[in-house]
């Protein structure tokens, strides 16, 4: 074998061939970093001869098969289709990149353990904010290539984000995420994309089992709702003294150390920092900066424009000056939306890290011990104070109707009496349903024990709910048409005033009569489409975002266009047809 510095003098002569990422690797030791970039140099000879070679390349059907596809199809957005403003939706989706240098960049990821080129590539079920690939080499060596999609955040910071956090949760609190070997947050790289290669999560996810008790029996479901409670409890652990989302410091200039509560190592402080939140809230369109009222306002100044809300009018179009109002009777009514402590003992005001949408295929099992291995997709995990967290887990909260009051721990769902002379499949329903009605209770329970300062917060959720509804409308009601929700929870808040304020004075908003009966009039017309709204979510679990699986597209269009007849039909009169026509939420 040539010595080293002769391979380096031959690759200096092919500079088309040299890995594109190798900058972004984080080795092991810093000792591997000296000859790091010579060995991926000596990778891309190794595998000249497979460079130009176009592995087979699959996607994952929701039926759990695979189909093949083309190239192009693994730059499309191609699970779903969009009955509201689907040509927007799909380019926001659409995400080409160069293949080849991101194949070069998973080979060199995988070069230790004698990979030499990419064989196969599958597409996985698509998520709304990123492409994932299962690369598999021709070792049978697999990784996981995630892109994050135009729409998934703001350049740069979406991605150094999410890599900060997996490795501060990973070394600091030993929560189970795959290892990120590759990573680049800078799209002017050879891929010509943000990405990031890690390890393949073992198992598989907890959805393919959690749907019946005949794939997950309940104790393997407590065991995976107990490491749930523990992940839960050493994030409630760490108390950070700034709201944001953590970066390394290298990529936030002039950055402090982060500070938490209790303080952790130096060594690990110094690594990281706290920087601006990635919620695509505070990034969309022309609004591409890190979010405060103050630049919200700004932004309804510089490039709003009076549209038409025809659930409010037919002819008087919205102005942005009555969204700068409800700004303004927002910045009033904040002492609301920020709760009493209620002990000196349990805090739920200080920033916490969380996990953003911990559903069930957020979280991998292996599927012989039936273990939880671990938990993905941290992306835009941030600090903000507990008291926002106040929900349980989407993978374990109860969805449908309960035999007990879920919030009542004293009482457990029990079987029906007649429960012995039902059908199999009848006996089969109920067994599930109280299965997942037990499964919330026994959440609850166990944190109420376990984890005190988010049993603080749960058991409060109805009303917190309530004061912090208006900071999950403010940033984007009106980029999203959604004033209506805006000004609504800020209705509730002013009509609750004296019971969440009560040393605080008089509510500082009073309604006046126009105010009322506008938002009255709006409510009423929304009203009139909402049983359209739940029809097509109950018999096609069609979100209000008109988002449907591609295969019930044709389907469910059809049902659109036959219940618009019927709705517009039923109208009195010229003007109601006009009405109808312009609010109903599909289009045709």
């Amino acid at each position: 074998m040539p010595h080293l510095s002769r391979i380096y003098s031959i690759l200096q002569q092919l500079p088309r061939l040299r890995p594109t990422a190798y900058c972004h690797f984080r080795f092991p030791s810093s000792s591997s970093t000296s000859w790091c970039k010579t060995g991926l140099r000596l990778l891309s000879i190794i595998s000249t001869e497979h460079a130009t070679a176009i592995p087979l390349l699959l996607a994952a059907k929701d039926d759990k098969t695979v189909e093949t596809i083309s190239e192009d199809d693994l730059y499309k957005y191609t699970r779903h289709r969009w009955a509201i403003h689907e040509s927007s939706r799909l380019k926001e989706r659409y995400l080409k990149f160069n293949l080849q240098a991101l194949l070069e960049a998973a080979v060199a990821a995988c070069f230790s353990s004698g990979a030499r080129c990419c064989t196969k590539i599958l597409k996985c079920k698509e998520g709304m904010n990123n492409k994932a690939y299962i690369l598999t080499m021709d070792n049978g060596t697999e990784v996981l290539a995630k892109l994050p999609n135009p729409c998934a955040g703001p350049s740069f910071y979406t991605t150094a984000s999410e890599v900060a956090t997996r490795t501060f949760l990973r070394d600091a609190l030993s929560i189970p995420i795959p290892r990120i070997i590759a990573w680049s947050a800078n799209r002017s790289n050879a891929i010509g994309a943000e990405y990031i290669i890690e390890e393949k999560a073992v198992g598989e996810p907890l959805g393919n089992l959690w749907k019946t008790l005949d794939t997950l029996p309940m104790n393997d479901r407590m065991a995976i709702v107990d490491k749930i409670l523990e992940i839960e409890k050493k994030l409630a652990s760490i108390k950070f003294t700034k709201f944001g989302c953590l970066y390394f410091r290298e990529d936030i200039p002039n950055s402090d150390p982060l500070q938490t509560n209790p303080p952790l190592s130096s060594q690990m402080l110094d690594r990281f920092t706290m920087g601006p939140l990635v919620s695509n809230e505070f990034w969309s369109g022309e609004k591409s900066w890190y979010g405060s009222q103050s630049r919200t306002i700004k932004f309804i100044k510089e490039y709003a424009t009076p549209r038409m809300n025809y659930h409010r009018s037919l002819v008087k179009p919205e102005s942005p000056h009555e969204m700068l109002s409800l700004i303004d009777q927002y910045l009033q009514l904040t002492p609301a939306m920020v709760p009493a402590q209620l002990t000196k003992d349990v805090d739920i005001h200080s920033p916490t890290l969380w996990h953003p949408d911990l559903h069930p295929n957020n979280i991998f099992v292996d599927p012989e011990t039936k273990n939880l291995s671990h938990v993905i997709d941290w992306q835009a995990a941030s600090s903000l104070p507990l008291f926002y967290h106040c929900h349980v887990p989407t993978a374990i909260k109860h969805h449908g109707p309960a035999l007990t009051v879920l919030d009542d721990l004293d009482s457990w769902p029990e079987s029906p009496q007649n429960y012995h002379s039902l059908s199999p499949d009848e006996k089969s329903y109920i067994d599930n349903a109280i299965g997942s009605e037990y499964l919330h209770k026994y959440y609850l329970s166990s944190t109420r024990v376990k984890n005190p300062r988010l049993w603080a917060v749960l058991q409060r959720a109805a009303e917190l709910n309530l004061r912090t509804g208006p900071a999950g409308w403010v940033q984007s009601s009106w980029s999203n048409n959604e004033t209506f929700f805006l000004r609504q929870s800020l209705m509730s808040i002013a009509n609750r005033w004296e019971e969440l304020c009560p040393d605080a004075g008089p509510c500082p908003w009073v309604f006046t009569e126009d105010e009322i009966a506008s938002y009255e009039h709006e409510k009423e017309t929304r009203g009139y489409v909402s049983p359209f709204l739940a029809y097509f979510r109950d018999n096609w679990g069609m979100p209000v975002d008109g988002c449907i699986e591609v295969g019930r597209f044709t389907e469910v269009r059809a049902e659109m266009k036959r219940m618009k007849a019927h709705f517009v039909g039923s109208a009195d009169d010229e003007e109601e047809k006009k009405l109808a026509e312009k609010i109903w939420p599909y289009e045709m």
